[in-house]
């Protein structure tokens, strides 16, 4: 493939014999995470949405960090704390010249954990990267976790880190890095964020077992990143790695990059981890109609913005295989949306909802609650909205505040112990600031309360037929979207037919175990 042949030519300059070194790259994640979500999804008196575990994917950053190395000619190796033993961390910390770990926020004491026995117990070198290590780099040097945090993105820092780690004189000279200097924390000059995503090598999926992955998985499937960045000033997204740029691959190397994992992994479903997939409507629509050009059949997710969809894009998605939508509504009360900065209203909300329904495609809303302007009215209107656009599914977290956000600083009167020493997950919350107008339980009744609406408006027999007669109508209105069904039908036949000769069959018969997998039935009692 010729795009990907190019996406190497940065870093096609092999480093000498003597400067190759045996890179750690470890995705860091909180093991009381997990615990503590298999403890909520046991009580049968709590409702868990969709969201009983995270879902379990290679991490991507790591990953595309990890080509770049490998073209460079150093020796890497990557794991995913999620699914690994502390021991086999260990095992890799000694193997290595120079361990790496990526941390969010929520992941931020176990990355803290996993820095200091580099460091003090195997005395390794250790770079930390990812959100956390961008806005609070002191949170890991102070606590001699790390020697270097990098800021923003690490294509272009992370070699250059590696060509000088042994010259300390050299770090000053490094963009984009904080470090300790005489005792004293030194930040160099922040660097530019890479222009051309098609300059940036496809993530290095030969370094996971993707197989064992995708067994992990409620929806197995690969996941892949197309673009970075999103221009949109949501208050509670940290938008520092990439501040609010956007940056995406070209039409055919986006389909490159997805052709060759069909091909190669054959899996059920590739999973966009776009922050803002649609943001460039012509760009979509060139990408759904390579994927038809070339005859590839197979599905995606996305994640969007809803007023970003128009028919004529979402009608291309549907005929290139595109089967559910992720939107991050937040509110359905016009206030808050103002209060959140989100650039969306109500009724361009509805329009969005109806455009999905009327094509048939599934699609989520993503609901945050925790504001402190939140009011019981303010949920009520979420409700009501919910309820009218008929989403397929939502989800509703409850506010963490990040360092680095702008509710974060709003928020700080309020907090009652520094977020990063936590360990917590967006849906199975742990309390980290007094809300003015609810306490920590009510938010999470106010939750619940929401998806028992959802459901009523959704669940049953009545709702049911209420959306196949406005498909029908749809298709009266339109009759070439009739046309497009035949077309989807044929190409998804094959898709199944496809999967059914995989190794991911049974992910089609129905029959896995759902307690076993987390996975939780929501109901409207």
């Amino acid at each position: 493939m010729q795009s990907e042949r190019l996406s190497l030519q940065p870093f096609t300059r092999l480093a000498p014999w003597f400067c190759r070194m045996k890179v750690a790259l470890i995705y860091a994640k909180s093991q009381a995470i997990r615990q503590k979500a298999a403890e909520v999804f046991a009580d049968q008196t709590k409702q868990k949405g969709e969201l009983a575990r995270d879902e379990i994917y290679p991490p991507l950053g790591i990953s595309i960090l990890g080509a770049e190395l490998e073209a460079l000619g150093h020796e890497v190796k990557l794991f995913d704390d999620s699914i690994e033993e502390l021991d086999t961390l260990r095992n890799a910390m000694e193997w290595s010249d120079l361990v790496g770990i990526s941390s969010l926020t929520p992941n931020a004491r176990r990355a803290r954990e996993l820095g200091k026995i580099a460091r003090d117990e195997i005395k390794r070198i250790v770079v930390m990267g990812g959100p956390h290590p961008t806005t609070n780099p002191e949170f890991f040097l102070n606590a001699g976790a790390a020697d270097i945090c990098v800021q923003g993105e690490g294509d272009k820092t992370l070699p250059e880190i590696i060509e000088h780690l042994h010259d300390r004189s050299q770090w000053e000279n490094i963009q984009g890095i904080t470090f300790l200097k005489d005792g004293v924390q030194f930040a160099t000059p922040r660097r530019p964020l890479v222009k051309k995503m098609d300059e940036i090598p496809f993530p290095a999926y030969h370094l996971w077992d993707i197989p064992k992955f995708m067994k992990l998985m409620v929806n197995p499937g690969v996941t892949l990143i197309t673009s970075r960045g999103c221009p949109y000033a949501c208050t509670f997204c940290d938008a520092e790695m990439t501040p609010r740029q956007y940056r995406a691959m070209s039409p055919e190397s986006t389909v490159d990059l997805m052709e060759m994992i069909v091909k190669k992994y054959n899996p059920p479903q590739l999973v966009l981890f776009d922050d803002l997939f649609t943001i460039q409507r012509k760009r979509v629509i060139a990408i759904c109609k390579e994927i038809i050009k070339r005859d590839l059949f197979f599905e995606w997710v996305c994640e969007s913005r809803v007023d970003t969809m128009d028919w004529e894009m979402l009608r291309w998605m549907r005929k290139a295989g595109c089967v559910k939508i992720y939107y991050g509504l937040e509110s359905g009360s016009p206030d808050m949306l103002v209060t959140m900065k989100k650039g969306v209203t109500p009724d361009k909300v509805r329009a969005g909802a109806k455009l999905n329904r009327q094509l048939g495609m599934y699609f989520k809303f993503f609901i945050l609650y925790g504001f402190p302007q939140d009011t019981v009215k303010d949920h009520r209107l979420t409700e009501e909205l919910i309820a009218e656009t008929r989403c397929d599914a939502v989800c509703c977290s409850i506010l963490q505040p990040i360092p680095g956000t702008e509710v974060y600083e709003e928020l700080k009167p309020y907090l009652i112990k520094d977020v990063a020493e936590m360990e917590f997950h967006y849906w199975h919350s742990t309390e980290s600031f007094k809300h003015p107008n609810f306490t920590h339980e009510e938010l999470h009744q106010e939750r619940d309360r929401l998806l028992k609406a959802h459901a009523r408006a959704t669940k049953g027999l009545i709702p049911k037929l209420k959306r196949k007669a406005e498909r029908l109508m749809a298709m009266i209105r339109h009759p070439e979207i009739v046309a497009d069904l035949f077309e989807i039908r044929a190409r998804r036949k094959r898709y199944l037919k496809r999967v059914a000769e995989s190794d991911w069959a049974y992910t089609q018969s129905g029959q896995r175990d759902q307690v076993a997998l987390q996975v939780p039935n929501v109901t409207a009692d």
